[in-house]
């Protein structure tokens, strides 16, 4: 008897079905980081939209005025086609027997790929 040489079709086979089932999976992994990677782009967007919303209102030259300049929603043009801006202030005191007065400004970033928007809240003291 002569020892044998190279593989039988049934080791052939497996080797190929081992070989495809982890392809496979390697695809599906790949797959899905591509998802992830896409959905933490727009979110990474949407947080740098809404902070520079922020700082701009923050450098605002006058306290009295952040209530009427800024609130309103906004959809946004390029570089940043599909996303929109909402932004909410709401003044807490400010009367003469008042001891606090502040705004907080929230800022809600939206797109239809994130499954929920982006919000962005600060408060400003009066100045």
């Amino acid at each position: 008897m002569r020892p044998r040489r190279g593989m039988t079709l049934v080791e052939v086979m497996i080797a190929l079905t081992i070989l495809a089932t982890a392809m496979l999976a390697l695809a599906a992994f790949m797959a899905k980081l591509a998802r992830a990677t896409a959905i933490a782009d727009v979110k990474n967007t949407a947080n740098e939209i809404a902070a520079s919303r922020i700082e701009e209102i923050k450098t605002a030259p006058r306290y009295s005025m952040i209530d009427s300049t800024f609130p309103g929603n906004i959809a946004l043009g390029p570089p940043y086609t599909g996303y929109s801006r909402q932004t909410i202030i709401s003044h807490k005191g400010g009367g003469p027997s008042d001891l606090d007065d502040y705004k907080t400004v929230t800022v809600i970033v939206r797109n239809p790929r994130l499954g929920k928007p982006v919000k962005r809240s600060t408060i400003i003291a009066a100045y």
